[in-house]
């Protein structure tokens, strides 16, 4: 298994999309797939997931075998370190070795560093790819990916609860604590507010931890845009778009009272 990242751009998501990826999990399950890369790991208490596809068509080139393992986790931390250390002017190639055990990572082509070559250990995790169910919202939002970090980030300022509101005519947001409450209502009208689409007549409050959310619009610079699907009693879907058939996924549990 051999795959290749020249594109700048794109490298610089793969970047931050590993590079994050400790806040989440200790280890990165990756399922190796004829067209794809899919990816998936869960927090310690099993609250938030992540769903990474990479389709092949992302990479410059994606080349897979018969021999090579359906499947493989590598520490998130022990990668994260390795990326690091890239430089932007180089090149990603990344190979798998199922015999040995090993994931080599190379950075090479840069003309102000010099060409370096990673080997990792691979662990043998075995565990199956989690079904993620794909039945349809009650609220769909687009938002810009700034607008939702930097109001993620003021709310931090007073609890460790992020609630909604959410109607027809409102959409609020808001955190309170023993320094005060802060509520933010985003209009309708708002270029930011990307799109907005409700079921009829609902009206849904629903409240998440903060810390996770803040994990997840860590995640910002890999799409301008973000999507926020949310229902009742149910876990909030967060997207980015990265192109080529590709996205990142979260899942994250509501907060019961």
């Amino acid at each position: 298994m051999k795959f290749t990242i020249e594109d700048s751009k794109k490298v610089a998501k793969f970047d931050v999309l590993f590079g994050n990826l400790p806040g989440l999990t200790d280890l990165v399950k990756i399922y190796i797939e004829e067209d794809r890369l899919h990816m998936q790991g869960m927090d310690s208490s099993h609250v938030c997931l992540f769903d990474a596809v990479l389709a092949a068509s992302w990479f410059t080139t994606y080349e897979r075998k018969d021999e090579d393992p359906e499947q493989i986790s590598v520490p998130a931390r022990i990668f994260q370190k390795v990326l690091s250390t890239y430089r932007p002017d180089q090149n990603i190639e990344i190979s798998i070795d199922g015999k040995d055990n090993k994931l080599m990572m190379d950075f090479k082509g840069g003309e102000k560093t010099c060409d370096k070559y990673f080997e990792l250990p691979l662990i043998d995790d075995g565990s199956d790819l989690i079904d993620i169910p794909s039945e349809d919202s009650e609220i769909d939002m687009v938002i810009t990916s700034k607008k939702l970090t930097d109001l993620v980030s003021q709310f931090e300022i007073f609890d460790q609860t992020l609630s909604f509101d959410m109607s027809e005519e409102n959409v609020l947001m808001s955190a309170s604590g023993d320094d005060g409450s802060m509520t933010a209502k985003l209009s309708l009208e708002d270029s930011q507010l990307i799109d907005y689409a409700i079921v009829e007549d609902l009206n849904l409050k629903v409240s998440f931890a903060l810390r996770y959310i803040k994990l997840m619009t860590a995640f910002n610079k890999l799409s301008e845009d973000v999507k926020l699907e949310l229902s009742t009693d149910k876990p909030l879907f967060m997207t980015y778009d990265i192109g080529d058939e590709s996205n990142l996924k979260l899942v994250l549990a509501p907060k019961i009272d």
